[in-house]
């Protein structure tokens, strides 16, 4: 069931005929290309997403010629095992591209971000037959999802009984499967208490119109009800969360709190990077009355500009650095001792506010030309204080990482 709501255009399309009007050539990436290739497909999708940012803004909704391009490119299962038929890739390069995608539309990174990060999701507990069928036989399936346990999973025989209800369902008016986490009954879990995540077709769930904010309008981040859906067992994997996920690859021998900062700091950063290309477009030409010169020439555009250029470029290159220090020892099988693991997400959440606080100075230094509801500046100024709300990266990971540094333990269960 759908309630899908609003709009001049289908929320969904026919995938075959979205192909033939906007989806890359055949000389796409695909699973295993390298970073170079990824970049340039990104690169080539930036002129769809800003054709189609300020509809998906108006209709609080993913685009989905923008999503069906995406996924035929190959840029929605970036994170998933190459075993699987993913692109296997590391926390830095996704960083990088998602930052491409935020420099044109902050909506259309974060979706594309969190369509990748469920596809880790499905990756780490449901059988890898079932994923390998998936992203080989039908590599455009879009999924969207939930990654806490919110539902309920009832043991019945062949498969699992979901019902619940999932919020901050990320780019699910163009997804067409959500993957969605439950508790098991206690008597189906006499052990101790266990998680089922489950992978549903979009068309058994219904989408409850939630999405009305002032940031990220873009994502569609509606809820998602499941009404007692029986889920196959090809599609469902259960997990203690104690053991190893499913997957032997790097990405997936990280702890779950390092998975998933490092796109949020490319979202930020790039919507960081549009508002410093738009203050060096509005300074060229915006002249003050009085004294009547360029707002380039007034040494408080000059200092904005310089402190927004630190802020954004510092805070990066701490995040992009812990990336690769970490990555560096899951690709060799090391652990992440607690000290690192705080250091790595104490980078993020900076980078993600050292962000934030570039645009602000760069609106502020703008003037009355950043309330102009047809400028650029409310829409970067909402979307880039959604992204340190998210709680991987917002203020609440420098006390978590105090606490570690100064020898007390972590106070956040996904440490």
């Amino acid at each position: 069931m759908d309630d899908r709501t609003g709009g001049t255009e289908p929320d969904r399309v026919d995938r075959a005929e979205t192909d033939g009007r906007t989806a890359p050539d055949a000389g796409a990436p695909s699973a295993g290309s390298g970073p170079d290739q990824l970049v340039a497909a990104v690169e080539a999708m930036q002129p769809l997403v800003a054709q189609h940012a300020d509809w998906a803004n108006e209709h609080r909704r993913p685009h989905p010629d923008v999503f069906a391009a995406l996924s035929s490119a190959g840029l929605l299962r970036l994170i998933a095992p190459v075993a699987y038929g993913g692109g296997g890739i590391g926390p830095r390069p996704f960083l990088a591209l998602i930052e491409a995608l935020a420099r044109v539309d902050g909506s259309t990174a974060w979706t594309a971000m969190t369509l990748n990060e469920e596809i880790g999701i499905a990756s780490s507990y449901l059988p890898p037959e079932s994923m390998t069928e998936l992203l080989t036989g039908r590599p455009e399936t879009i999924v969207a999802g939930a990654g806490l346990p919110i539902g309920r999973a009832t043991r019945v025989e062949g498969g699992w009984r979901i019902e619940g209800r999932w919020s901050f369902v990320s780019g699910v008016p163009v997804a067409d499967r959500v993957i969605v986490g439950s508790w098991i009954d206690r008597e189906d879990s006499p052990s101790g208490r266990r998680a089922c995540f489950t992978l549903i077709p979009t068309d058994e769930v219904t989408i409850v119109d939630t999405w009305h904010t002032a940031g990220l309008r873009g994502t569609g981040s509606n809820d998602v009800v499941v009404d007692g859906v029986v889920v196959p067992d090809r599609f469902a994997g259960v997990t203690d969360f104690r053991g190893p996920t499913r997957p032997e690859a790097p990405y997936y021998r990280l702890p779950s709190g390092l998975r998933f900062p490092w796109p949020k700091v490319g979202v930020a950063t790039g919507i960081a990077r549009a508002a410093i290309d738009a203050f060096r477009e509005l300074a060229a030409t915006k002249r003050s009355s009085y004294p009547p010169r360029l707002l380039a020439e007034r040494p408080d555009a000059q200092a904005a500009m310089a402190r927004s250029e630190a802020l954004v470029g510092s805070g990066r290159a701490w995040a992009a650095a812990m990336a690769d220090e970490i990555w560096a020892l899951a690709e060799a099988g090391e652990p992440i001792d607690p000290e690192l693991h705080a250091r790595a997400r104490l980078s993020a959440a900076s980078a993600v506010d050292g962000a934030v606080r570039a645009v602000e100075t760069l609106a502020s230094a703008a003037g009355t030309t950043a309330g102009r509801l047809d400028g650029p500046w409310p829409r970067l100024l909402a979307d880039v204080r959604s992204v340190s709300q998210h709680f991987m990266v917002g203020p609440q990971q420098a006390q978590t990482a105090g606490r570690v540094l100064l020898g007390l333990p972590p106070d956040d269960p996904a440490f």
